[in-house]
Parts: structure tokens; sequence; C-alpha cells
């Protein structure tokens, strides 16, 4: 067989979730043997009659214009994530039009095929650096979390990721005599989305919800850390805690499980390809469309709305109840928490980049051998 040779059209060079999965994949790829050339346009051959010159598309579907892309490749594949059980409306015209579909995550395949996505689909699950998020990583200083169990969290701040119900959860459940801290790494989507204003929108959420008396306390970090500052939040934790809404994959709890630390989550996305009730403590959650919170008195972050309130389109809302349950115990029960932690490490071990290098080369052979 000869060298498996693909062109990548992605955001390799984002900082992004997105970006860092797009430059991932393609030294994963190049790890397992293929050639990979970063970027489309660099083609000026046309593809002769019966050619073949796969092109991994890594960006939304209905960003794609076939009529320019369709005369230099075949196959052309879709590589894409998305957190709602269905994909967005100006997805489907064009879907269908690709050759094949990766994916990283099984609800990723439910929400395609509830959507009426026909073509071949393959999931390409992610990977975790192992040597990089390990649990001999130091702590990241901070004198606040001396002598306290340690909540983390690490995401972007918007609805998606429902930072309200983090917030009340730990407010309603802690108070200032717990030996507790939540320590939440973040971050905005504009200039002026910056810490000062993340933690101004925090304490009016605080405000609003009429709490008046001392609290157990919050650290929010909204600014840029080194790589080994943020490995140092994992490691920091006792647990980490996000009662996500929905999740392609999230890679911040691929990271937590990798530095030993369980995680605390809502039981529905991506992630529960590898969370489970011995590496995690799961979260109660109903199906609720992502509309129906957005704009009420509980947001305080970005919505995206445009991508995540179409009609029929749902996710997942964690149950406060049971993210205070949950949360309280792993306080109560910290053994558990590095043995869960322990387990974490094990499951993870296998979940390299080099598994979803192999995995991508397996999928577009069996694209290639389908045509």
């Amino acid at each position: 067989m000869s060298k498996l040779e693909v062109v990548w059209e992605g955001p390799v060079g984002r900082k992004s979730g997105t970006g860092i999965a797009s430059r991932e994949y393609v030294q994963a790829l190049r790890r397992q043997g293929v050639s990979v050339k970063v970027g489309a346009a660099k083609h000026s051959k046309l593809l002769p009659q019966g050619g073949r010159r796969p092109l991994i598309y890594h960006h939304t579907a209905d960003t794609i214009s076939f009529s320019k892309l369709r005369p230099f490749y075949k196959p052309i594949i879709l590589n894409t994530v998305w957190e709602t059980t269905r994909i967005p409306t100006r997805w489907r015209s064009n879907i269908n039009k690709f050759d094949a579909v990766l994916i990283p995550s099984m609800q990723n395949k439910r929400a395609l095929r509830a959507s009426g996505v026909k073509v071949p689909i393959y999931v390409v699950p992610h990977g975790v650096h192992t040597k990089k998020y390990r649990p001999e990583n130091k702590k990241l200083a901070l004198a606040k979390a001396k002598g306290r169990f340690v909540f983390v969290s690490v995401f972007g701040f918007q609805h998606r990721k429902n930072p309200e119900g983090l917030l009340r959860a730990y407010w309603e459940q802690f108070s200032a005599k717990d030996k507790v801290l939540l320590v939440i790494k973040t971050n905005g989507y504009s200039s002026g989305e910056n810490e000062q204003w993340i933690k101004n929108k925090i304490a009016s959420y605080k405000k609003k919800l009429g709490i008046r008396k001392q609290t157990a306390p919050i650290t929010v970090i909204g600014r840029h850390l080194s790589d080994s500052q943020v490995a140092g939040i994992y490691t920091l934790g006792d647990a980490f805690v996000l009662p996500t809404r929905g999740e392609g994959v999230g890679l911040p709890f691929l990271e937590s499980l990798a530095s030993g630390t369980p995680v605390i989550a809502t039981g529905w996305g991506g992630h529960m390809d590898f969370l489970s009730k011995s590496n995690s403590f799961l979260v109660n959650y109903k199906l609720t469309n992502p509309s129906a919170r957005m704009g009420g008195k509980h947001a305080i972050s970005r919505s995206f709305r445009h991508l995540f309130a179409e009609s029929g389109q749902q996710w997942a809302e964690a149950d406060i109840g049971s993210l205070k349950k949950q949360m309280k115990y792993a306080f109560d029960h910290p053994m558990l928490c590095k043995k869960k932690g322990r387990q974490g490490i094990r499951d993870v071990r296998r979940m390299t980049w080099g598994r979803s290098g192999a995995a991508m080369k397996r999928a577009v052979h069996q694209v290639l051998g389908k045509g």
C-alpha cells in the first residue's frame, strides 16, 4: 500500500479548543506515517480523471465551497464536533455532500444521525497528553488553598458551560465555615470580557440571588497562564467540577483525569465516552431546549444563541440539588476522591493522540476504499 497523503484545511493556528484539536490531529497523523499538507489553497493542480487526493475539512459544514474544492480533492471529509442533540439547520444542506464525517464521540454520532446525516460517520476520539498532564505536576501556587478542600474548574465563560449553576451550587452548599475553596480558570470572548469583567458578572449574580452572608471563598483567574500553570490547576484540585450543558468531548475532563483529579460533571455529553462512576461523580440532568434559560435571571455569560437556540435542539440542564449533593459528597470523602483520581489515571492511559491518529488514518483508508 502506498503512503497515505492528505490535505488538511483547519484552524491549526488558533488558541481555541478547536485549534488545539486541529494541531493535535495533524501531528498525530504525521506520527502514523501519513503525509499531511496544511492548507487546501496550496494545491493548483486539478485532480486527474479517477484521481484521489483526500481533503480533511476541519471547519463548520456551512463554510465549505464544494464548487471550488471538488476539482482538486476527492474524497472530501468533514472533521467536526457538536454539543447538542441536533446540528444547526444551516449545516444540513452541505453535510451530506461530504464523502464522510469524522466526529470525536458517540454523542456526536447520535446527534448527526438524528439530524438526517446519511453519509458514513467515523468516531475519531480526541486524546490527552499524559506526560503533560500528570499527578506529579507542581500545584499552582495559591496561598488561599492551604488546608482547604479545593474544587477546580476550567472553562470558557459562556452559557453552555453553566457557570451560574456551578456558582449557585457552591454558594448554597458551602459556608465560610467550611474549609473549602473553588478555583475557576476561565476566559471571555472579547477584549472587554477580561478577568475583572468576569468577576463583576459573578458579583452581580451573587447580589441578584440575594446572598448577603459571607460565603465560602472563590478565586477567579481570567488572565493568561502558562501551560505549566494550567497543568498545576488540575493537580491543585481535590476534585474538578463543571456542570456543563453540552460537550462534544470536554478536553478539561480528560486533562483532569490524566492529572489524577476526579471529575464532577453532568452525566450527558461527549465526555460520557470516558467518564464513569469509577472515576467521576455524575450529576443528574434533564434534556431541555437551550433557549429555555438564555436571557433568564440566571444567565450571566455569553449565550451564542445563533448556534444553540434552534427549534429541536436539546442539551442537558444539570439538577442543582444533585450537583450540590455530589460536591458535598466529594468534600466529605477525600479518600474516595483520591481513589477515583487513581482510576482516572488508569482510564486515560490508552486515550493518547497516537490512538486518535491511528483511528483517523483507518477512517481515511476506509473512505478511500469505498470510493
